[in-house]
């Protein structure tokens, strides 16, 4: 099922495209933890057989809740997702943000920043340029600057976006940080034009930059790229407990109401995933998640 969008920013994040199943959540975190079968059957007292059908999608709910339990993860929501309970909730975009999504690399997203004001727009993780920049002119918008979250996007797209002389920055990618030293954030404030974008760099395990952006209108919003999955995590980093940490300490520190822009599946908030995703169990006793899943 594709998201629905229209022209003036609205789209519904109920589409679950792009999400990770249940089972797909119970692997990842297996792999993170890097336990054999054997170990997590002994740590969940669930036997290999019950755990290989449960890895395959196939549910034993008292089995589920005992596994997700030994993988630190939230069983009920979980539970949730196997019986088919689990649905994003949908709300409005802000009417100076549009979400693009790709027509080269389906699934992925492109975001464009509308300032009402000075008629310029920013990009974040641009794919298409002709299909962005034939939206933003037919807006009656010029393009002020094109971000990236990852260097490996912005190395991609520097060749076409040197043909639309668009200037563009990004995290440099840096081959000799140690492997497991300890995850350095910096933070830098950006005005551009009525937004003010808080640059939020991590290095290491692998080099990232997320946009906490804000403007005069609400809500805010962080764009994050790879890092982060709605309900979920990707699991691109070296480490899966200092990848848990890096989102504890970025995205899940800003206000609730906070829409997160993630390079691929659907749109989602601070708030929901406080309350939503199976791995951070620990803020779902303390998120008031009902009231922000309609904005």
């Amino acid at each position: 099922m594709e998201s629905r969008v229209d022209p003036m920013g609205k789209e519904s994040t109920e589409d679950t495209s792009g999400m990770d199943r249940w089972n797909e959540i119970l692997l990842k975190a297996q792999i993170g933890q890097r336990l054999s079968d054997a170990e997590l059957s002994q740590r969940s007292e669930v036997d290999v057989g019950t755990l290989l059908k449960l890895k395959e999608g196939i549910l034993h709910e008292k089995a589920l809740v005992a596994v997700a339990r030994a993988l630190s993860l939230s069983g009920e929501i979980l539970l949730s997702m196997a019986r088919g309970n689990f649905i994003p909730q949908a709300f409005s975009l802000p009417p100076f943000l549009k979400r693009v999504p790709s027509r080269r690399f389906p699934g992925k997203n492109s975001y464009v920043l509308l300032d009402q004001q000075s008629r310029k727009s920013l990009l974040v993780d641009p794919l298409d340029m002709d299909l962005l920049l034939a939206y933003i002119q037919d807006q009656g918008y010029g393009v002020q600057e094109v971000f990236f979250c990852s260097p490996k996007e912005m190395k991609e797209m520097a060749g076409v976006l040197s043909d639309f002389s668009v200037p563009y920055s990004g995290p440099s990618l840096k081959e000799d940080l140690p492997s497991f030293s300890e995850p350095k954030v910096e933070k830098k404030v950006l005005d551009r034009g009525s937004f003010k974008i808080e640059a939020i760099q991590v290095e290491n395990p692998s080099p990232k930059i997320l946009y906490f952006t804000w403007s005069q209108q609400p809500p805010p919003l962080v764009f994050v790229g790879n890092f982060f999955i709605s309900a979920s995590i990707l699991l691109e980093e070296e480490d899966y407990f200092q990848t848990l940490e890096l989102l504890r300490r970025t995205v899940l520190s800003l206000p609730e109401e906070t829409i997160i822009c993630p390079a691929r599946g659907p749109l989602t908030t601070v708030g929901f995933e406080k309350g939503h995703n199976p791995f951070f169990p620990e803020y779902q006793i303390f998120s008031s998640f009902e009231s922000l899943t309609e904005m």
